[in-house]
């Protein structure tokens, strides 16, 4: 089964107050396995998980300042798993609280979820609506819920640790998140260093990110350029192109997209995609990424050219005293960029509604005065200035 799980997150270390906190934005942490919920980080246990290094505050009475902490996420598709280790040698009655929020509008109602973890207890928590605008925590069996997940706390010498583990679609849908494919779920994470007693309902401040709960699968996506000028195009002005992507268990929304224009790095980007607007041969590459980042190792390619300049007035070698019904014409142009040869010409005797025509162009005639009309044009479609040639006709003697 593959998962996608998309989060808004933030790590937020709390000391002593809630008031003294430090947290960071725009985190996507994504990890696939299993771990051993037992407050030990065994060795290669988080190996494959995503994780946020970061400093944390120190309760003053440990000495306060700043110390190392590290946060890990991964999920083996039943479980999401969360890990914290701070360096801190006295928990006292410090906590790990996860908390998700429901979906917008009402982020407190039915699907929000808490979990919290100390020393000595694992708490299965929820936001309970109190009339009129009131949402304390409450656990979830005081409310005809089930407890869901276990958290264990533990402390090894020089640093503490605490591991959570929550089903990601419970039965319990009233109290708990449900992480069906692909859910979407917010997340705020705090731990609150506590030597004597903590809030207990601490909300830590806003920031946020991502959490992805991942598959697994090391399958990569394939990409398919969809829309915009075809290979080797080219083109009077900018144009976008449309991508889509397939996978193996991921449906083509829950895809993301890096792009590549000419030598740029590549960058996340959505279909369509533009921006290209100079003169001149242009490559674009496209490649999809699954919720594993898995990478396309073949990405789509469309080149194209944008050319904006046109054609100079084509001349017209030939006759412009005829002696006979068919003279001849030979048109040439000059256009930077486009070799003679794929220079295309519009032409027309005596009217201004040109038609496609060759570089040897020859008519029949009727004796008398005839006005010779022809444009260049470019692979782009740009058009030169008329050339206007005026000839006489007369039969020969």
């Amino acid at each position: 089964m593959k998962l996608r799980i998309l989060t808004a997150f933030v790590a937020i270390l709390a000391v002593s107050s809630p008031g003294s906190a430090s947290g960071s934005d725009n985190l996507t942490l994504r990890g696939f396995g299993v771990p051993v919920v037992d407050g030990v980080l065994g060795a290669g246990e988080w190996d494959s998980a995503g994780r946020y290094d970061f400093m944390a505050n120190r309760a003053p009475a440990e000495g306060g300042g700043m110390v190392p902490a590290t946060l890990y996420v991964m999920n083996d598709g039943a479980n999401l798993y969360l890990a914290l280790r701070v360096s801190v040698t006295n928990l006292g009655y410090s906590v790990f609280d996860a908390v998700f929020l429901a979906p917008p509008p009402n982020s407190f109602g039915d699907g929000n979820d808490i979990l919290r973890t100390s020393l000595s207890s694992f708490d299965d928590l929820h936001f309970h609506f109190v009339p009129p605008f009131n949402y304390p925590w409450l656990a979830d069996q005081a409310d005809g819920g089930t407890i869901d997940g276990t958290g264990v706390g533990r402390t090894h010498g020089e640093f503490s640790v605490f591991e959570v583990a929550h089903p990601l679609d419970s039965a319990d849908d009233a109290h708990d998140f449900s992480l069906t494919i692909p859910k979407h779920v917010r997340f705020v994470a705090s731990f609150q260093h506590c030597l004597d007693s903590c809030v207990g309902t601490f909300m830590p401040a806003s920031g946020f990110g991502e959490i992805v709960a991942v598959s697994g699968t090391r399958v990569p996506p394939n990409t398919f350029i969809t829309g915009g000028p075809r290979d080797r195009a080219e083109v009077r002005e900018e144009r976008t192109f449309d991508f889509t992507g397939a996978d193996d268990v991921v449906s083509p929304p829950d895809l993301t997209f890096e792009c590549k224009a000419d030598a740029e790095d590549w960058s996340a980007c959505e279909s369509p995609v533009g921006g290209v607007v100079e003169d001149g041969w242009h490559t674009l590459n496209v490649r999809a990424l699954d919720d594993m980042l898995n990478t396309d190792p073949t990405p789509a390619t469309r080149r194209w050219r944008i050319d904006t300049r046109a054609p100079t007035k084509p001349s017209a070698a030939g006759p412009r005293l005829a002696r006979t019904d068919s003279p001849a014409y030979r048109f040439s142009a000059a256009d930077p960029g486009t070799p003679r040869r794929r220079i295309r010409f519009r032409c027309a005797f005596d009217t201004k509604r040109l038609h496609d025509c060759s570089s040897a162009y020859r008519r029949h005639l009727p004796q008398g005065r005839h006005v010779l009309r022809v444009r260049a044009v470019d692979p782009a479609g740009n058009e030169s200035g008329m050339t206007t040639v005026r000839i006489v006709l007369r039969a020969s003697a």
